[in-house]
């Protein structure tokens, strides 16, 4: 009995050790924002519908505007990562979070969401495929229903990348009754940025009124358009 209780005491000596130890700040890189492969396509919607590479569109990590790239032939960019020293805890868990990667034309500017790890300690790599449609192009807003009055309360800014998102979604779905492999890819790689929007848009809410109270029918109301917007992708 005494060997059991003494090794008992031992693992749990051990364990909190580890524990200190993981709880020690260490000086170390850290990455802000993720590497970033992306492509940029022209849809064009019509009879005969098609992608075609988009070239010479700015590509840059949101608030980083300095590092901007150009698409090349192939219509492709790649963003290298931001980072920096810092003093931080190797703690256990893990989590998601959004980087915003702004694309830009002569004619308008568009956000594509590349997710990542909350706190990259090692250089984490994202590929991204973003459609940009013929209308869009020549200055025409592409945009779906705005939606109910709740979604005042979240980021209107946010709001419209979402409408924008789900009328682009619309669009291709409409064009493509049968889809071939690589146009699928293409129309996945969309309905993920669309439902990574509607996750954005939802973190971006405040449901709470000026006295601090739930603003309860709002939140239901919003509730029932995110639902209603997840389902529409999966049609």
């Amino acid at each position: 009995m005494k060997v059991i209780v003494a090794k008992m005491r031992l693992v749990t000596v051990l364990a909190l050790a580890s524990l200190n130890l993981a709880c020690v700040p260490t000086i170390q890189t850290v990455y802000l924002t993720p590497e970033v492969k992306g492509k940029v396509l022209l849809f064009s919607p019509g009879e005969a519908p098609s992608f075609k590479p988009l070239t010479n569109v700015k590509a840059y990590h949101a608030f980083q505007s300095e590092t901007a790239t150009l698409s090349n032939q192939q219509g492709e960019y790649q963003l290298a990562p931001s980072s920096k020293v810092e003093s931080t805890l190797l703690m256990a868990g893990h989590s998601l979070n959004y980087y915003p990667v702004s694309i830009q034309t002569e004619a308008f500017t568009v956000t594509a969401l590349a997710q990542a790890s909350t706190k990259m300690l090692d250089v984490e790599t994202v590929n991204i495929n973003s459609v940009i449609v013929q209308d869009e192009l020549e200055g025409k807003p592409l945009l779906a229903e705005p939606g109910p009055s709740a979604l005042k309360y979240c980021n209107l800014s946010y709001v419209k990348q979402l409408r924008r998102e789900l009328a682009v979604h619309k669009v291709l779905k409409q064009s493509y009754p049968e889809i071939e492999p690589t146009e699928l890819a293409y129309l996945q790689d969309q309905q993920q940025q669309t439902l990574m929007w509607i996750e954005y848009v939802k973190r971006s809410c405040n449901w709470e009124n000026e006295d601090g109270y739930p603003r309860y029918r709002d939140m239901k109301d919003a509730r029932e358009y995110f639902a209603a917007a997840e389902a529409s992708l999966r049609d």
